[in-house]
């Protein structure tokens, strides 16, 4: 029989590296507002897709991206991999890169 009726999971887990953590995520939360929920440090400004801090390298699985990431990363940059946290959820269970804040931006927070 076809798939046609099959469940699809309501939530998605997302490792974190180097962080080395995962958060659950559920079905249509985006992947920032998740981490940030759930206490992650993930280097943010806007939430809304037009500064590019929240970007991370997808290694593994599959999102779904909310806009056009090609008006914020470069071609090369989208070639690398890298998402948008902030405008992106989950298809599957996933695996990102994030860049940590710096401590000279801790220390100004």
């Amino acid at each position: 029989m076809l798939n046609v009726f099959r469940k699809v999971a309501s939530s998605s887990v997302a490792r974190i590296d180097p962080l080395e953590i995962e958060i659950t995520i559920e079905r249509g939360d985006r992947l920032l507002s998740s981490a940030l929920d759930q206490g992650v440090k993930w280097p943010h400004r806007c939430k809304v897709g037009s500064c590019g801090t929240c970007k991370a390298i997808l290694l593994s699985g599959d999102i779904k991206p909310q806009l056009n990431f090609g008006y914020v990363l470069t071609p090369e940059e989208i070639e690398e991999g890298y998402i948008l946290a902030c405008q992106s959820t989950l298809k599957s269970d996933i695996h990102v890169l994030i860049k940590p804040r710096s401590k000279k931006r801790k220390e100004k927070q």
